[in-house]
């Protein structure tokens, strides 16, 4: 018997799972998904380094999928936090628009936020 709850409970331990095998790990780019913290069993730390270039704040998903500042980096600044492995942080830019979600993972994990791709524009079929 699968549910809608039970099915984005399992989508998000499968992200984590994911997110934690290759390091911190981005869920999505630009119109982040709904995510929020499990539980706090498994204690780690995420230490987040902006070399973007721009300003970027630093957002905890807390147990309902609230924001809760952690404050925010100036280019070129760093901040260590302690966390859990099953929370997710949400990265935005100055004006507030996510840009990534992403979860720590066992033993410490870093993340470098950087400057988002621009897009190749590509000329249409035959010009």
């Amino acid at each position: 018997m699968t549910n809608h709850r039970n099915r984005s409970s399992y989508l998000l331990r499968v992200a984590c799972a994911a997110a934690a095998s290759v390091g911190a790990a981005s869920l999505a780019d630009a119109g982040c998904p709904k995510a929020r913290s499990q539980n706090s069993d498994v204690a780690t730390t995420i230490t987040f380094v902006n070399q973007s270039g721009e300003y970027r704040g630093i957002y905890w998903k807390d147990f309902s999928g609230g924001d809760k500042s952690y404050g925010g980096l100036n280019p070129g600044e760093s901040k260590t936090i302690n966390t859990f492995l099953t929370h997710p942080w949400e990265i935005t830019n100055g004006p507030g628009d996510c840009l990534q979600v992403v979860f720590p993972r066992r033993g410490g994990s870093t993340v470098r936020l950087t400057a988002p791709r621009k897009r190749e524009r590509r000329p249409p079929h035959g010009e």
